[in-house]
């Protein structure tokens, strides 16, 4: 059922303790039990399991429960011992573990994209691929209300203190909501991602949003500066599926469908990436672009592809935008167009890497993270479950007696 793998820690990188494996479809959902040596997992293939160490160091699942429609996501709640989980179906699953007993709510007319479970309100807030958001009572199992959407509903986020929901749909955008009993307003709608958002992370003590999305990019929303201030950061290749943020250490954690693991250095001062600029001639050389069929026509040359300056957001063409850099103070970890001018500006120094990337070595559609032991669990449609030591944001002391309790 799992694989044990002894390892000595290395410095600046993740080390794999176990694989687990058993599951007969892709893993849609994988959460640490906290102070527990156990994985809760649901699957496309219908099951929920709970895995628990042995001593022999390998994992065995203690409890399995099967349902009537493939699992796609989940949402666990340690202090009542209740597991949330949304189905292929458009239903809700709630599995108490104290008292054995599960219970099914009809919440949306297709797939589950995720839910969240509030034990203030006693509410579970879910979204779908009917495009839609619900919430309803777990007290009388009613539904309270509903809100429907432009495009798929594809991630959630929720701050508690205030009853506000964080949407991600596949259209890019993400619509913030205050949700009451039988009604909700909206309140804004934030838009920057070029593609479909997968993944939101709110961290409630900042007032931070991240959201991750098919671009390859990681955005940073800073509501409560409630200046409309953010931050880009692109360091992945592949669409970003999973971000958990870790405000002891300043640091954004990002997984990607290739199996990158980012990790950011949030605590520097960082810079906002300028809004393209537009304009029919570039604003370097004045060449006309191709569709500015006057200046064509006046100065007898073939039009330009327009082009963008990642650093100033000017409108220019591939002649003048030469060179390409890295630039991690605006977030730019990978190399991107730079105009001349602003590429003549950049010192060495400035190049100097505000990430650490690391490989997960599988396909990551969901990852949690337990910071005060240093652990990270990583699932995928590869059918596999990593649980992996992170030396992320604990002391070599720490990671050590960490390490060695678990090997040995």
């Amino acid at each position: 059922m799992a694989a044990e793998i002894h390892s000595r820690p290395q410095s600046s990188r993740l080390v794999l303790l176990n694989k687990i494996e058993g599951h007969s479809d892709g893993v849609n959902a994988a959460v640490l039990i906290p102070k527990e040596d156990g994985v809760i997992t649901v699957s496309e293939d219908r099951t929920i399991r709970v895995w628990l160490k042995r001593d022999s160091g390998q994992y065995w699942p203690s409890i399995y429960h099967t349902v009537s429609s493939p699992c796609s996501c989940m949402s666990y709640h340690h202090e009542s011992r209740r597991i949330f989980i949304g189905q292929d179906n458009g239903a809700v699953v709630v599995i108490d573990l104290q008292r054995v007993c599960v219970c099914v709510c009809a919440a949306h007319q297709n797939r589950v994209s995720d839910l969240i479970f509030s034990l203030e309100s006693q509410w579970v807030i879910s979204t779908g691929h009917d495009k839609s958001i619900s919430w309803m009572s777990t007290q009388s199992g009613s539904m309270l209300g509903r809100h429907s959407f432009g495009s798929w509903a594809s991630c959630l986020q929720y701050d508690k203190d205030t009853q506000h929901a964080f949407v991600g749909d596949h259209s890019g955008q993400i619509t913030l909501l205050k949700l009451d009993e039988q009604t909700c307003s909206v309140i804004t709608t934030l838009k920057g991602h070029e593609g479909s958002v997968g993944v939101l992370y709110w961290d409630p003590v900042q007032r931070w949003l991240f959201s991750g999305a098919s671009d390859h990019s990681v955005i940073m929303w800073d509501i409560g500066g409630r200046q409309g201030r953010t931050l880009l950061l692109q360091g992945h290749h592949e669409k970003v599926q999973a971000l958990r943020y870790l405000p002891l250490t300043r640091q954004l954690v990002s997984c990607s469908a290739d199996g990158g693991i980012t990790v950011w250095n949030m605590e520097t001062t960082r810079e906002e990436a300028p809004q393209w600029q537009e304009s029919d001639s570039c604003q370097k050389c004045e060449q006309p672009f191709f569709w500015n069929i006057k200046q064509m026509w006046d100065s007898k040359t073939l039009g330009l592809r327009q082009h963008h300056c990642r650093k100033c957001g000017k409108a220019i063409c591939g002649k003048c935008s030469s060179k390409r850099s890295t630039y991690p103070i605006m977030g730019f970890e990978f190399q991107v167009r730079m105009c001349d001018d602003c590429y003549d500006t950049i010192k060495e120094e400035d190049r100097t890497p505000l990430a650490t990337f690391h490989e997960g070595k599988h396909n990551i559609g969901h990852m949690d993270m337990d910071p005060s032991r240093g652990l990270m669990v990583t699932c995928g449609s590869d059918r596999v479950v990593k649980v992996l030591i992170s030396y992320i944001n604990v002391c070599t002391d720490t990671v050590c007696a960490v390490l060695y309790a678990w090997i040995i």
